[in-house]
């Protein structure tokens, strides 16, 4: 015998965060707008740790011009079609920034080792002048980004996108100030790698959170069989809790699908009702899914 809910009381639109959405466009603008700056003056002064970061600037104004995207799509309401929202869409957003950034390091590295092989002039005095914009620039993006929600993954993206692009600029500078007075051409790609090195790791960081939760593991603090021996001990008329999944749709989002035996007596709404609860109150998991099962079925 299986007795299903009567109401559905869950929300599965994501809440508005109309700040952060917006500081993220004030972002993309600012740095759409100086990454030709870079590319432009790193080819004149012939600095592939200059050219490195304004790709860096470019690739970082279309994952702003992503995230923005992310936000708007993940606050639309649920259709028949897409019955939990288009919440995913921050994670996929998400995804896309740690992913780009592995492929920018790939193409950083190529550039530096080639660079290492085959030395070339770089101009320090100006390669110092546009770095110290660019680090200027990227401190307003990085602060603005920083004030946002960073308990999201959508913003915390971007924001480690500028994180990387603060300590390239902070490279590039020591780099022109090093060969300004030694002439030592090899720091400039040296440098690029270490900034590449940096940038990798919170990029994998990100790369592996975001694809976790698309590939529907279980969330990060989360443990089946904690909350099963937790249930069962909780309420002892429940029996033999199986069938477990728990997964998340977004980082605020924990959904859970589970069966359990118990008695005739029990299986009704008001006992589907006081698991739920105490599963959203206690393990923050905001739709269950129960199915009761009677201890007679064979």
């Amino acid at each position: 015998m299986n007795i299903q809910p009567v109401a559905h009381h869950h929300n599965h639109i994501a809440k508005p965060d109309k700040k952060s959405q917006k500081k993220i466009m004030i972002a993309a603008l600012v740095t759409a707008s100086y990454m030709l700056v870079e590319i432009i003056g790193g080819l004149w002064v012939n600095s592939i740790a200059l050219v490195a970061d304004g790709v860096h600037m470019m690739t970082d104004a279309m994952a702003l011009g992503i995230a923005w995207w992310g936000f708007h799509m993940s606050q639309k309401p649920a259709t028949e079609i897409m019955t939990f929202g288009f919440q995913r869409f921050q994670i996929l957003t998400a995804f896309v920034n740690g992913f780009t950034l592995l492929l920018i390091v790939g193409g950083i590295v190529f550039m530096a080792i080639h660079r290492i092989i085959e030395p070339q002039e770089v101009m320090g005095k100006e390669m110092f002048i546009i770095a110290v914009i660019g680090l200027l620039n990227n401190l307003f993006v990085f602060w603005l980004l920083h004030s946002g929600n960073q308990n999201n993954m959508n913003m915390r993206g971007a924001t480690l996108h500028f994180l990387g692009d603060t300590l390239g600029s902070v490279a590039v500078i020591l780099g022109a100030i090093i060969i300004f007075y030694t002439g030592w051409m090899l720091v400039d790609p040296l440098l690029s790698i270490l900034m590449a090195a940096i940038i990798a790791f919170g990029a994998y960081r990100l790369t592996k959170e975001s694809g976790h939760i698309l590939l529907e593991g279980v969330p990060v603090g989360y443990e089946i069989q904690c909350i099963r021996q937790d249930l069962e001990a909780q309420f002892d008329y429940l029996k033999a809790i199986h069938h477990i999944h728990l997964w998340a749709i977004s980082e605020d989002q924990v959904v859970m699908t589970l069966h359990a035996k118990t008695d005739l007596e029990h299986i009704n709404d008001d006992t589907l009702c006081e698991i739920k609860d105490y599963l959203l109150k206690v393990h923050k998991v905001h739709h269950v899914t129960l199915q009761l099962e009677s201890e007679m079925r064979f």
